[in-house]
């Protein structure tokens, strides 16, 4: 669905304080109960969301703006998951004709393919970086529990952004969820 700016500013604000909300609850609920190297990667899942369900010249900024309120609560940088959600973005509109979303399952394994994507992106991103490639072995034992755990999130988290930006009409993710 193509969207001009003042569409964007009311669901981008919503989208926001839910990711805040959620980013607390994560940080500070997983370590309460004993998971204190697993945090929940939810601007990862608004990002597949937008990626999937808006079409826009705004969409870089909104990556933008996602990944820089998710770097609030984390140590990761917001360059290299805005460089990743812009080019995962890229393949998703190239892809965005032939994925057919009709079902919940279809939904949570196209959302874990994405986040396999991301994460070898990051990562090849941050080894260039650092030329550290032991904190890249590490990460993706965390990886793994955190991206299923979303994955299986996402019916029910694009079904409330769909109400929230209004694209539950599309035709795309989320239809038949």
């Amino acid at each position: 669905m193509k969207r001009q700016f003042k569409d964007l500013i009311v669901p981008l604000f919503i989208t926001l304080l839910i990711l805040t909300i959620l980013e607390i609850i994560s940080t500070s609920l997983l370590p309460a109960f004993g998971a204190q190297k697993y945090i929940i990667p939810f601007n990862i899942l608004i990002v597949l969301y937008l990626g999937f369900k808006l079409e826009t010249p705004y969409l870089a900024v909104l990556i933008l703006i996602v990944q820089y309120f998710h770097s609030f609560f984390s140590i990761e940088g917001w360059e290299l998951g805005t460089i990743a959600g812009i080019f995962i973005c890229i393949i998703i509109s190239y892809l965005r004709d032939v994925l057919h979303f009709s079902s919940a399952a279809i939904t949570i394994a196209v959302t874990q393919v994405f986040q396999v994507v991301w994460f070898l992106l990051v990562s090849s991103l941050f080894y260039l970086k650092t030329n550290n490639f032991t904190f890249l072995v590490e990460k993706m034992w965390r990886f793994l529990p955190e991206s299923i755990a979303i994955s299986l999130m996402a019916p029910f988290f694009f079904s409330i952004f769909d109400r929230i930006w209004g694209t539950s009409g599309d035709g795309m993710l989320g239809e038949d969820i």
